[in-house]
């Protein structure tokens, strides 16, 4: 088998699990306490008449699964339903929010790669001295503090006493401005959250990527190289660093889904228009359809990450086998 055909392989595997995810997400709110009635109707209005006539227009007098049949089947045309709160099309206010979301995921990997790369390497060849010590140190703060604190320093630290210092603050203090619009502005703007978010994952994988690093070191293959007269640079980055990817890959393709769906308290934090800040929204204003429509984009996010990360396995690992 080709990596062709396991690639269509493992879509169709993906299948049953996005209906799985889908009949998770349907019954998730069907089953969760409250009345969908009195969240769209004002008390005045809750007359029999119009209670029936909703439950009608909802189709809530129908078997379950029959709801749930309509519901996947405008779900797969794209119609998501109403917003309860925002009176708007649950799938264009997603939409909106994708790319504000895209931006600080990507800039948060970034941040967390540059620095998760080289000290995970760094710590692994200098292992037990003082830089693999310094480096797991960072590792542990960084997995221990909190996010909202962490944004709240910087907040602190590069806005309000930047000003105090040097009569202007730094970084702006929150709110979002479109790369296309002002670079600049947008670069000041997305520094902060991106740091805030990309700490604890950048921890995460320097950890992750030292335990990977220092396994293969001792890996035979690795001794023959070096035996070989093979430069040391050659052996940590050719033949050690690409086959400690394999479980550094996985943990990124879980920060993938994590890093898309943003931190919903790094959002709030920084009021950054994203996915997060929108879920948030929706859970205060109890709106079904917005909650039911974010958490299965976030699921099949989730889905799709962990699917490049079993095509990118093959790539990195040659000696995983294509099953038959």
């Amino acid at each position: 088998m080709g990596f062709g055909d396991y690639a269509a392989k493992r879509l169709l595997l993906a299948i049953p699990v996005l209906l799985g995810v889908s009949v998770g997400v349907f019954l998730l709110i069907k089953l969760s306490p409250g009345d969908v009635v009195s969240a769209i109707l004002p008390p005045q209005q809750r007359t029999p008449e119009n209670i029936q006539r909703l439950q009608d227009r909802l189709g809530l007098g129908q078997p379950l699964y029959i709801q749930y049949f309509e519901w996947l089947k405008h779900a797969l045309q794209g119609d998501l339903g109403q917003s309860y709160a925002l009176n708007n099309q649950v799938t264009e206010l997603i939409l909106d929010r994708v790319w504000p979301t895209a931006q600080l995921a990507i800039v948060s990997l970034l941040i967390a790669m540059l620095i998760a790369v080289p000290a995970g390497l760094l710590s692994a060849v200098y292992k037990d001295t003082w830089i693999d010590h310094g480096s797991r140190i960072f590792a542990f703060l960084g997995i221990s503090i909190p996010p909202f604190w962490l944004g709240i320093m910087l907040i602190m630290v590069f806005v309000l006493f930047w000003k105090g210092w040097f009569g202007a603050p730094l970084l702006p203090i929150s709110g979002y401005v479109a790369p296309t619009e002002q670079p600049v502005q947008w670069a000041k703007s997305i520094i902060a959250p991106g740091i805030t978010l990309g700490v604890g994952y950048a921890a995460l994988t320097a950890r992750m990527t030292r335990s990977a690093m220092v396994e293969v070191m001792n890996e035979d293959y690795v001794q023959t190289a070096r035996s070989k007269g093979v430069k040391e640079s050659v052996v940590m980055l050719v033949h050690t660093f690409r086959n400690a990817l394999i479980p550094v890959v996985t943990v990124l393709g879980l920060q993938i889904g994590f890093l898309f769906n943003g931190s919903i308290v790094v959002e709030q934090i920084f009021k950054w228009p994203g996915i997060g800040r929108l879920l948030y929204n929706a859970v205060l204003n109890r709106d079904l359809p917005l909650i039911q429509g974010i958490i299965l984009f976030v699921a099949m996010v989730f889905v799709l990450a962990n699917l490049f990360v079993d095509l990118l396995y093959a790539y990195l690992d040659p000696r995983i086998k294509y099953e038959g």
